[in-house]
C-alpha cells in the first residue's frame, strides 16, 4: 500500500498531501539507507540456510 500511495497521484489529495508524497520519493532517491530498506520491505529479508 505504501509503495502505491508514494508513486501514483491521488487526485483527491490537497497540497500538503501532494508534497509529502514529493518529499518521500525524494527522500527514497537519494538516501542509499531508504532504498535498502524499501528493497528488504518488497522482497523478503535474506534467508538464513545455513542450518538447512
Amino acid at each position: 500500500m505504501w509503495m502505491t500511495r508514494l508513486l501514483h497521484r491521488d487526485p483527491a489529495h490537497d497540497e500538503f498531501e501532494r508534497r509529502l508524497q514529493g518529499a518521500e520519493l525524494e527522500y527514497l532517491l537519494g538516501s542509499d539507507a531508504a532504498r535498502r530498506a524499501l528493497a528488504e520491505n518488497y522482497t523478503g529479508l535474506p534467508l538464513d540456510l545455513e542450518g538447512v
